[in-house]
């Protein structure tokens, strides 16, 4: 994984967190992240009050989980996923690490690629913890992507985008039908 684009020259780790949490804020927990898509009846409670750590998540991000990689709880946040959703905030777990853009391109590349087996080997043999195996931040922002990734970044991020974003919308509306059943 060594030759190609370094990681940290197309994406960087974003760190912001918040201890409160808004009553509008979508909150991810690492099972809302599933093999590149995103489920959102998984929904962690956002109950008034609750202080707990969260990272911030902007739309554009790539998020994945250090914990249990073999999981695969990787999933891009697209742009619209607060007006789908009518929240004014996402944020996550911090078991989460929260890859933003260096450059305004998007990142959504990332995700086939952190799901890509020779990816996913690495993330499992250097877990570290028995019952709750994790990777470190420096495992992640040390790899490379393939020139030939980068070539075909635009295209793969707009298939990612589109893909995510009309999973996103059929959960929306499938919600929607089933609340307005009765």
């Amino acid at each position: 994984m060594a030759s190609g684009i370094p990681l940290p020259d197309v994406a960087t780790v974003n760190r912001q967190t918040v201890s409160r949490l808004s009553e509008r804020a979508f909150v991810f927990d690492t099972g809302n992240a599933d093999g590149g898509l995103i489920n959102l009846r998984l929904q962690s409670d956002t109950a008034k009050g609750r202080i707990s750590n969260k990272k911030r998540v902007p739309e554009g991000a790539v998020i994945i989980s250090r914990l249990r990689p073999y999981l695969k709880q990787v999933a891009y946040i697209p742009v619209g996923f607060c007006d789908a959703l009518g929240v004014e905030e996402v944020l996550c777990s911090t078991e989460f690490y929260v890859l933003i853009p260096v450059k305004t391109d998007s990142i959504a590349f990332l995700v086939p690629y952190l799901l890509s087996a020779p990816v996913q080997d690495v993330f499992q043999q250097a877990s570290t913890g028995g019952h709750h195996p994790r990777f470190d931040e420096q495992l992640l922002t040390g790899l490379s992507i393939s020139k030939a990734l980068m070539k075909s970044r635009r295209e793969v991020s707009m298939d990612v985008e589109a893909l995510v974003l009309s999973h996103v919308t059929a959960q929306v509306r499938m919600n929607r039908l089933c609340t307005n059943a009765n």
